[in-house]
């Protein structure tokens, strides 16, 4: 293995161990977070979501996903309902309450980036956004060359 890759493992796991450790979501785990996320901005749009879309979007396995949307439910951030003109699909939505919840620890996070903006300088972040973009597009690329 070249040193190159062993370098860029190690930032990547750093960069993985600071967004999942640093407890940036307030009393939700990183993946009810990232679950919620994904139905805010599906709402704004005026779509609505699957637990498979959810899978789909989040790489989460089905059975972890459906123990993630229960925990979500049991605390009263989303609701699920069938389709009406298809009732083999279950709609899930945020409630108020959810949305509410996800917009301010959503505020939070960004007035981290922001201070990571400022910190860093926006030029090295506008060069560093399609980096990390192609990165990830590359490496779904060579796993799925895999399967």
């Amino acid at each position: 293995m070249d040193a190159i890759s062993e370098e860029l493992l190690s930032a990547w796991l750093r960069l993985s161990n600071v967004i999942n450790n640093q407890r940036l979501v307030e009393g939700q785990s990183f993946n009810q977070a990232q679950v919620c996320g994904l139905l805010a901005r599906a709402q704004e749009k005026g779509r609505s979501l699957t637990a498979g879309d959810l899978c789909r979007e989040t790489r989460i396995l089905k059975s972890q996903m459906n123990a993630i949307l229960s925990s979500l439910e049991r605390e009263g951030v989303i609701s699920r309902r069938r389709d009406e003109q298809d009732r083999r699909r279950v709609e899930i939505a945020l409630l108020p309450e959810g949305l509410a919840r996800y917009m301010r620890s959503h505020q939070r996070i960004l007035n981290l980036v922001d201070r990571l903006v400022a910190a860093m300088g926006r030029d090295k972040i506008e060069t560093l956004i399609p980096l990390l973009h192609q990165v990830v597009d590359t490496f779904d690329m060579i796993q799925q060359q895999e399967v």
